[in-house]
């Protein structure tokens, strides 16, 4: 995969989502309460069908396979 921001190629830093979990503190109801700053899992990494934007310009970027 790559990642190309369309408006100046020289740019390689993006923004995009992340699905990661992590561990919370709750009361005996389940409510949360904070999260303990164990770090969780990452249930889905970003793949070329997600969303990139570039962090220097804010331009979306293109990704090929």
């Amino acid at each position: 995969m790559k990642i190309v921001c369309p408006d100046k190629p020289n740019h390689n830093r993006f923004s995009v989502t992340a699905h990661v979990t992590e561990e919370w503190i709750v009361n005996e109801t389940g409510e949360f309460q904070e999260v303990t700053g164990s770090s969780g899992e990452v249930l889905h990494r970003p793949d070329s069908q997600d969303y990139y934007v570039c962090i220097e310009c804010n331009t979306q970027a293109k990704v090929t396979e």
